[in-house]
């Protein structure tokens, strides 16, 4: 692997602080990187998928809101316009 021995006892003991390629090398070396495609795979993030959702639901507010307020502005001008004639 090119690792220290030291790097491999941490590797063996889970830290959190050896290198992804180190990991991704040893998974490769005993045939268990199947998952590795996945693993940053844009739709397995759960937590990016759900920031998304709420980020389109905020907009879809926003957009909503922004219409009521154009037909109420609407609403007055022509009410204004009736009462001028």
């Amino acid at each position: 692997m090119g690792v220290s021995v030291p790097t491999l006892q941490r590797l063996e003991a889970g830290d959190p602080g050896v290198g992804l390629g180190i990991v991704a090398t040893a998974l490769w070396l005993i045939g268990r990187d199947g998952g590795l495609s996945s693993l940053a795979a844009p739709e397995e993030d759960k937590g990016a998928l759900e920031l998304d959702v709420r980020e389109a639901v905020e907009l879809g507010r926003q957009r909503a809101n922004a219409a009521a307020e154009a037909r109420l502005k609407a609403a007055a001008n022509k009410a204004g316009r009736q009462r001028q004639e």
